[in-house]
């Protein structure tokens, strides 16, 4: 019995010494270093151990002030805003003067995703003073302002309406002996976006074949088209810059030869307009401005892709032997695409207009057609008193005032739109939203006024003669609507 009774306190001797071990050896774990018996060294006395979830203050930078955080800030959403745009627009002349906004010209709807992106660029800046509104409504106009019509559009419309006047001394507008018509047509691949219930290509083409047919018998067109080889991507794009073809060579009308023509192409690749424009004017070099009219519209839903200069061979363009008419139309351009192709029609000395659809397509080229029915019965022996007395440019004046109203109205509705999404997405506070909404209701208002203003200011001259509408406007226009 001893003897078991000892070997019963010898293991329990042993237990307890194990047990008294394993708790020594956990303490040792979660000792600091260098105790225990660690061959780490201590640390110093007056150093404590890191606690759980609390960062060591000599490894932590110092927090950032809030007003250095307002600073950088102000910076992000100064450097949204783009050159140019650097007061909120009064006159009518800072609306038609500032830099066409990213989205201009598209609907809200068909670029949602891109402007989304771009509205929650801006930054949340705490209690903001009018100052920062304003620079967050400078920012929105960089997305959305639209290209309202300046002076210089309305004169360029008379030009056409007082086609073959006497008083013309412009000689692109008098009454020559041929009459040719060259339309230089983009066949990228955006073409086949959808315009209504087509695609812009097919819109196009129904277009090009109504206006052809209507044209009088001795005049000529011709088609070229631009971006229809390869595809979109980089391996084809050598291919799809380097081509631009002649689908229908100058000629008087046919049928089966221009629907055959039509049928032979279809969006595909990039847009080389700089070498369309160039190649355009080598189809009418045969004809000299001296004894021919010639006309050029050039359409297109998208800038230069393929590195070329637009702008420096539609100058080249406008100032060489044929003397062309340019005519550029932007079919669905978004505003970068507007500002190049407004560039190119300004170093033609022509003009350009933004167009969505079939229909306003269709009523660009019958200005064409009017100057041709003009032209074919100059050629038959009328005279211009007989064909147009009284001129009057009540159209031209209509149209004016139906475009700025109508930016105006797609400019208001893509800040509405967008007012909505920032809330949606929490980009700025509710507060900042409401004032950023009361400042788009006033500038609508005054938006509305200019238009009103200056087509009232317009119909001044609907009777005048060409020489006495246009100088009258050149001198009169910024002392009477831009307050200047």
């Amino acid at each position: 019995m001893r003897r078991e009774r000892a070997l019963r306190n010898q293991f329990f001797v042993i237990f307890l010494a194990c047990v008294i071990g394993l708790y020594a050896c956990s303490t040792d774990e979660g000792a600091p270093a260098g105790t225990n018996g660690s061959t780490t060294p201590a640390q110093p006395e007056d150093t404590q151990p890191a606690q759980p979830g609390v960062s060591n203050p000599e490894d932590q930078s110092p927090p950032e002030s809030s007003s250095s955080n307002r600073e950088k800030q102000l910076a992000e959403l100064r450097a949204l805003i783009p050159e140019g745009l650097t007061k909120l627009p009064q006159t009518a002349e800072d609306f038609y003067s500032m830099p066409v906004g990213r989205f201009a010209g598209v609907s809200y709807g068909k670029q949602r995703e891109a402007i989304e992106q771009a509205i929650q660029q801006l930054p949340d800046i705490e209690d903001p003073d009018p100052e920062i509104i304003e620079l967050y409504y400078l920012a929105l106009l960089g997305m959305f302002a639209e290209d309202y019509p300046e002076p210089e559009e309305i004169i360029n419309q008379i030009k056409l309406n007082s086609f073959g006047s006497p008083e013309m001394d412009d000689p692109r507008f008098q009454f020559k002996e041929q009459y040719n018509v060259m339309i230089v047509l983009d066949a990228s691949g955006s073409m086949g976006n959808m315009a209504g219930n087509k695609t812009r290509m097919e819109a196009a083409k129904e277009a090009i074949r109504a206006f052809a047919a209507s044209l009088p018998p001795e005049a000529r067109v011709g088609l070229r088209v631009y971006g229809h080889e390869g595809d979109g991507s980089d391996s084809k794009k050598e291919l799809s810059c380097s081509k631009s073809d002649v689908m229908y060579p100058l000629q008087a009308y046919d049928t089966q030869k221009l629907d055959g023509a039509l049928a032979e192409f279809k969006p595909a690749g990039w847009t080389p307009i700089a070498l369309a424009l160039q190649q355009a004017q080598e189809d009418l070099q045969a004809f000299k401005g001296e004894n021919s009219t010639n006309i050029i519209y050039l359409v297109s839903d998208g800038i230069e892709t393929c590195g070329g200069d637009p702008v420096a061979v539609a100058e080249q363009l406008g100032t060489s032997d044929i003397t062309p008419i340019v005519n550029v139309v932007g079919f669905g351009v978004d505003g970068e695409g507007q500002r190049q192709l407004k560039e190119v029609a300004e170093a033609a000395g022509g003009r350009y207009v933004l167009i969505q659809d079939q229909d306003q397509l269709q009523k660009e080229f019958d200005q064409a057609n009017k100057i041709a029915r003009k032209w074919n019965e100059w050629k038959s022996g009328a005279t211009y008193e007989a064909l147009s007395s009284n001129l009057s440019q009540a159209v031209s004046i209509n149209i004016y005032g139906s475009n700025w109203y109508r930016y105006s109205v797609v400019e208001s509705y893509n800040f509405l739109s967008a007012f909505n999404d920032l809330k949606r997405f929490k980009v700025l506070s509710p507060e900042t939203i409401a004032k950023l909404e009361k400042m788009e209701a006033e500038q609508e208002k005054l938006i509305v006024k200019h238009g009103r203003e200056m087509e009232a200011f317009l119909k001044k001259f609907n009777e005048k003669s060409y020489k006495e509408a246009v100088a009258a406007i050149k001198q009169a226009y910024k002392e009477n609507v831009t307050g200047n």
